[in-house]
């Protein structure tokens, strides 16, 4: 169980940051009006957003399966999650 709990663990981290590059990427694009490359980097970007916030569900699933509490450093992820999913919302519908 601890195995799976530092696998999904890894895929939140891997994920997050990948959402992260893919934003700031979009971004450029859509700065430097490419539109058919920032329709391809939406869609990496939504399918980032949806893996952060599924391995991120599931790892809490299986810590609270294991009896651990959460900590200060969860509720950093949480916050970071949130702050990105904001950005995405608002350069989405700028």
């Amino acid at each position: 169980m601890e195995g799976k709990y530092k696998s999904w663990h890894k895929m939140q981290g891997i994920s997050g940051i990948s959402y992260a590059i893919s934003m700031i990427s979009l971004y450029l694009m859509i700065y430097a009006e490419l539109s058919y490359t920032s329709i391809i980097m939406a869609v990496i970007t939504t399918l980032s957003l949806i893996t952060t916030t599924t391995s991120g569900l599931i790892r809490a699933f299986i810590g609270h399966k294991m009896g651990l509490k959460s900590t200060k450093k969860d509720w950093v992820i949480v916050g970071i999650s949130l702050i990105l999913v904001t950005i995405y919302f608002l350069i989405k519908y700028l």
